[in-house]
């Protein structure tokens, strides 16, 4: 017996459905912020004909069009579902952190090249300057880190942008000793150390996003949700004489989903403890797993067997060990 639920637990229209929505102001505050530095590192790598300074701004541009598109994502994200889009376009947040990736890849390699090219061919550098427009770049990037740092547990687009910018943190202060190598030594190779360690820290972040988005778009479970748990945590409940078909998965970052098919016990089938049960089950979810969007199928004993090949191979497949 299918049982479906209301889930409106008084969210307005208008509130933001996703993580990252919530945290929209923020984001387009950061991106203000990187845009003012960017034009100041342009202007100061053609001042200082420093590389580090040029890799720095480039890092910083693919930063920003990386808030961007989470940006352009959250908007999409807020409209409404269709009969052919249900779940509407929440699921656009995934295709922004796949584009961010991608032009991460692109940046490193590029750097990377540009830099072993300055090592054997060094330059002339003004180190004086190239201190001065990077400590500004150290001061946006705090504060953009401040005002990043609790949307970044909640969203893995904000967690994209704040790995960014604290990378873009750490590429300023390579530069800043770079500069001061230059003033104090006369040592203009540390400028292009600089741009690589740069192209060094922007891989394995685009790694990480990678594989978190992978994740999402493979339906596997979400960080920090025990599917073992999720499912004792079903059987426990009175009523309930045990659990098959269970799923959880993320539609998007901070917005989980899970499905289950659930067996009546006797006592239940006998009083007509359905209603009652499924609300006890949608709390549950909520409160241990912090899961709000839940579909239980309550269903008498035997009922499995009346389910398609798939369903059943499946469920042998996730079952838990019996003792």
């Amino acid at each position: 017996m299918g049982i479906g639920h209301n889930h409106d637990h008084g969210v307005s229209a208008g509130a933001p459905q996703t993580a990252t929505g919530a945290h929209r102001r923020k984001l387009m505050v950061v991106l203000g912020i990187y845009l003012a530095i960017i034009v100041a590192q342009l202007i100061g790598a053609a001042i200082t004909n420093s590389l580090a300074l040029t890799a720095e701004a480039m890092h910083m541009a693919v930063d920003a069009s990386g808030i961007l598109i989470a940006l352009v994502a959250t908007f999409l994200a807020t409209r409404q579902a269709t009969e052919k889009r249900t779940y509407g376009m929440m699921r656009a947040e995934i295709i922004a952190v796949l584009l961010n990736c991608l032009l991460l890849f692109g940046l490193g390699g590029f750097i990377l090249f540009e830099a072993v090219e300055r090592w054997f061919n060094p330059t002339e550098v003004e180190g004086g300057g190239v201190i001065v427009f990077a400590v500004v770049g150290l001061i946006g990037a705090s504060i953009s880190l401040i005002l990043l740092s609790r949307g970044a547990k909640e969203s893995l687009n904000v967690k994209a942008a704040f790995l960014e910018v604290m990378s873009d943190g750490i590429g300023a202060a390579a530069i800043i000793i770079s500069g001061i190598l230059n003033v104090t030594l006369g040592w203009n190779r540390g400028d292009a150390i600089a741009a690589a360690a740069i192209g060094i820290i922007i891989l394995p972040r685009a790694f990480m996003l990678l594989k978190q988005a992978v994740n999402l778009i493979m339906q596997g479970v979400p960080a920090g949700i025990d599917l073992e748990e999720v499912h004792d945590e079903i059987v426990s409940a009175d009523g309930v004489a045990d659990v098959h078909s269970l799923h959880v998965w993320g539609l998007t970052s901070g917005v989980t989903i899970m499905s289950a098919h659930v067996v009546l016990d006797d006592n239940a089938e006998k009083n007509g403890l359905n209603a009652k049960l499924l609300d006890a089950l949608t709390e549950s979810m909520r409160e241990h797993f912090g899961i709000e969007h839940c579909t239980f199928q309550l269903e008498e004993k035997g009922h499995l067997e009346h389910e398609g090949s798939m369903h059943r191979d499946l469920e042998a497949e996730l079952a838990p060990p019996r003792d």
